[in-house]
């Protein structure tokens, strides 16, 4: 009888509130990787209409449609959604969501982190979009000195862009604490490390 309790307690711990507030409360991975993919979509989105754009200034030779600055700070901010907040995030949001189901365990090892991962996550990627309105760097998505520096990228752009990235990276890394751990930690007992089949 007390299996059954205790089976029943976590059912109710683990699951998942109800509504619009059980998605600023969940920390199932199955929740998390579904939004993790959702708004790594999203941000697929914004960085095809910055790539639209791009596309439409070189589509005739001296085009007027946006000067050098402002196409700068486009190419800049279409690597950076592309790399930063979609190729990367995408394989975040599939790890957290498919590997606890190939390991054959109840969630990941940190739930908690992975929630924290995402908001860091949609908090810098917010931040980021927010550049496109007009403070966003114009050094390239890599971001290399001397373009980045206050020469060639003077105001707090590179500043800003530089917290953003901060944010989205803290989401990596405690995406990678969670997938090391969980694969380290949770698969059967006879999977060895070092046994391929």
């Amino acid at each position: 009888m007390k299996a059954l309790e205790r089976h029943r307690k976590l059912t109710t711990i683990w699951a998942s509130e109800p509504g619009f507030r059980g998605w600023f409360s969940t920390v199932n991975h199955t929740d998390l990787g579904r939004m993790f993919l959702t708004t790594a979509f999203f941000f697929f989105i914004v960085g095809g209409l910055l790539a639209m754009l791009i596309r439409a200034q070189l589509a005739t030779p001296h085009s007027a449609f946006a000067g050098p600055e402002i196409y700068n700070q486009i190419f800049t901010m279409h690597g950076t959604i592309m790399m930063f907040l979609f190729a990367i995030p995408t394989f975040e949001g599939l790890a957290i969501y498919l590997l606890p189901k190939i390991l054959g365990s109840r969630d990941l090892a940190f739930p908690r982190l992975t929630a924290y991962g995402y908001w860091c996550y949609v908090f810098g990627g917010s931040m980021l979009v927010a550049m496109v309105l007009g403070i966003a760097p114009e050094g390239g998505w890599f971001m290399y000195p001397p373009l980045s520096g206050p020469i060639h990228s003077p105001g707090i752009n590179t500043d800003f862009w530089l917290i953003g990235i901060t944010f989205v990276e803290i989401s990596a890394i405690a995406a990678a604490v969670e997938i090391t751990v969980s694969v380290l930690k949770y698969r059967a007992p006879d999977r060895k490390s070092t046994r391929l089949n």
